[in-house]
């Protein structure tokens, strides 16, 4: 659980608000050099409880701040900002909010500088405002997601290593085949990059096969081939031939992903077969993987359970089982986790994971559907791996633990 605290403060702004009070015209200079030295967020290890850190975001006003959030975990519903303002240290250009954080923990952030301060209605409202936020000016730690949008990264120092995304001298690499793939039943394009593992042939035994949803974070965020070309060399895992599948923009992707027949029905009858007309790959379901992250984990399972014959294995990193985000007359909320329970299970494996500070967003929960998945799933008889990992809805993460789940379900297929 992530607690906003007023109670602790970092020691270093406890030096500057006593010398401000002792007259030190100083002691903000030698604040802020002491931020450029030791970088932002500042972290302070918690008496006798190594397993949370003291965090402390900063923010230097310009001269026109009225209100800054920070944004990490959740979003403000309508209870209220309480949890996300920094507050501002009196007579100065220094803002800050502190929060009592795993130390095991690796995600991403943004801050929103003068916002609105209205809460998020639908889950659409949020994705809609994450443009108008900005990365931390003090952090140098940034990355892009989103085609453009950078946002900075929180590594507190015991956040797991992610050594298979890194590129290894003398690990022999794939190679890379894009296409862009017209949809008669969608009447959308499709951008597919496949990637076939080193030594690939076209012929012979054919190949396992990973369909991955959003594939354009995972190609250029998670350096997924890379993590596939370092598990072959070492052995890990059989060669996959590797699917990476983009819808054109973010409309489209929330339209397509979240339990759209359509979307099955252009898998089994256009992108499957253009697969298996061009690539070594196999017909198996049980050696056929389909993952994704969020709507494209809520994807996975559901394109599985419409497509047994084609998808064996499900790796679904914070899927959006909540889905669909309020009850309609004709649909009620967590509409696939229902399919599973009223259906006879299928030839199915699933390895689940989600973020255990993954809070309540507008009207849903997405740890707790995650956790009734599982339940539902496990009752029903089906294999399935579940985790719960450190951090909260963030591709910074699952270009990690993708490699856990992966190996969850080869070790055991």
């Amino acid at each position: 659980m992530i607690v906003p605290t007023r109670t602790h403060t970092d020691h270093r702004i406890t030096r500057l608000e006593q010398g401000l009070a002792a007259g030190d015209d100083t002691a903000l200079d030698e604040f802020w050099k002491t931020v450029a030295t030791d970088a932002s967020p500042l972290m302070e290890p918690i008496e006798d409880d190594p397993a949370r850190t003291l965090v402390t975001f900063l923010w230097r006003d310009p001269g026109d701040t009225r209100n800054v959030l920070v944004l990490f975990y959740s979003a403000p519903t309508q209870a209220g900002f309480d949890d996300y303002l920094m507050r501002r240290v009196p007579s100065t250009d220094l803002w800050y909010a502190s929060y009592i954080l795993p130390s095991d923990l690796r995600t991403t952030y943004l801050l929103s500088v003068n916002d609105s301060l209205v809460p998020y209605d639908t889950y659409a409202d949020v994705l809609a405002r994450i443009p108008g936020y900005r990365a931390d000016p003090l952090n140098p730690q940034e990355v892009t997601i989103l085609d453009d949008l950078r946002v900075s990264v929180l590594e507190l120092p015991d956040a797991p290593k992610q050594p298979w995304n890194i590129a290894r001298r003398g690990v022999p690499k794939g190679s890379n085949h894009m296409h862009l793939l017209d949809s008669e039943i969608l009447g959308t394009k499709h951008h597919v990059t496949v990637h076939t593992p080193p030594g690939y042939r076209p012929d012979g035994e054919p190949y396992h096969m990973l369909l991955l949803f959003d594939g354009w974070a995972y190609f250029n965020f998670a350096a997924t081939p890379t993590v596939l070309d370092n598990l072959l060399y070492a052995k890990r895992t059989p060669p996959f031939v590797l699917v990476m599948h983009s819808n054109t923009d973010q409309a489209v992707r929330a339209r397509e992903l979240p339990c759209h027949e359509p979307f099955a029905e252009f898998l089994d009858r256009e992108l499957m077969p253009f697969l298996h007309d061009n690539y070594n790959v196999t017909a198996d379901p049980a050696k056929t993987y389909v993952a994704g992250s969020c709507f494209g984990g809520l994807a996975a399972a559901y394109v599985a359970y419409k497509l047994p014959h084609l998808f064996g294995n499900v790796i679904s990193q914070s899927g959006s089982f909540w889905w669909p985000e309020r009850a309609t007359p004709d649909t009620e909320m967590e509409w696939l986790t229902r399919q599973f329970a009223d259906s006879p299970p299928l030839p199915i494996r699933f390895s689940i994971e989600v973020g255990s500070l993954e809070a309540a967003l507008v009207d849903f929960d997405q740890l707790e559907t995650n956790r009734r998945l599982r339940d539902v799933l496990l009752g029903k008889g089906y294999e399935v791996d579940y985790s719960e990992y450190s951090g909260g809805h963030d591709m910074i993460t699952w270009r990690g633990t993708l490699v856990q789940r992966l190996l969850a379900l080869t070790s055991a297929g």
